[in-house]
Formats: structure tokens, C-alpha cells, sequence
């Protein structure tokens, strides 16, 4: 069994840590502001552990695919909560949400939509 040379670990470590800050200086500017009224300057606290300096700010994402604020592309192997289902901005429901926000997103009263939803809701459970 060959021992693991603990300072060339901590070397190399260092020098990947150094290009991921070169690499990312968006997310990297980002850290600060959102620390300022996010716990740990990230939405969810699971965030701040992430293995480096500091985490990834997204842009964007579509299908499986995710790029962040310094144009850096990703493939999404966890595609999130919702993504997981089908894949971030789906076409389809982008083109339903846009139609519905155009008629209003939250009016707290009943709508057709509802009873729609209710019978769906019914017939699958």
C-alpha cells in the first residue's frame, strides 16, 4: 500500500481551488452581496458546503444543461426539485406559464383552472 503524500494533496488542492476562483470571478463577486441577507449568501444551506471557496451562481439552465454567471457550461446531474421531472425550461411549460402570467398568477380567488386541477387530482389519487 502506497502512503498518499499529504502535502502534494494539499498542493494540488490549492492549486485547483486558485483556477476555479480565476475561473469563476462572477461567482466569486457574488459571495459578499448575497451574504449580506442570506444565511451563508445562498438560498438553501445545503449551498454552503459546497467543496470549494464558494458555490456556482447560475444563469441559466435548459433540458440538463446549466451555465452560470461567467458563461461556464455544465451538465446538470441532478437537474433540482423540479427539474428532475423534465428537465429545466421545458418549451411546453414555458409557452403554459407565459400564457397564464399574461392573465394574472395569483388572483386568491377560484378559478376554471381549479376545478380543472381538483378532477385531475381526483382521477390520479
Amino acid at each position: 500500500m502506497t502512503d498518499i503524500d499529504r502535502t502534494r494533496l494539499a498542493t494540488l488542492h490549492a492549486r485547483e481551488e486558485e483556477r476555479f476562483t480565476e475561473t469563476h470571478p462572477g461567482s466569486a463577486a457574488r459571495v459578499g452581496p448575497a451574504a449580506a441577507h442570506l444565511l451563508g449568501g445562498v438560498p438553501m444551506n445545503w449551498m454552503a458546503r459546497w467543496p470549494g471557496r464558494f458555490p456556482v451562481f447560475a444563469a441559466e439552465a435548459k433540458g440538463a444543461h446549466l451555465v452560470d454567471v461567467d458563461g461556464n457550461e455544465y451538465i446538470d446531474f441532478c437537474l433540482g426539485d423540479t427539474g428532475a421531472m423534465t428537465g429545466h425550461a421545458p418549451p411546453a411549460s414555458v409557452a403554459a406559464i407565459s400564457e397564464q402570467a399574461g392573465r394574472g398568477l395569483s388572483m386568491m380567488l377560484p378559478t376554471d383552472d381549479a376545478i380543472a386541477v381538483g378532477d385531475e387530482l381526483a382521477r390520479r389519487f
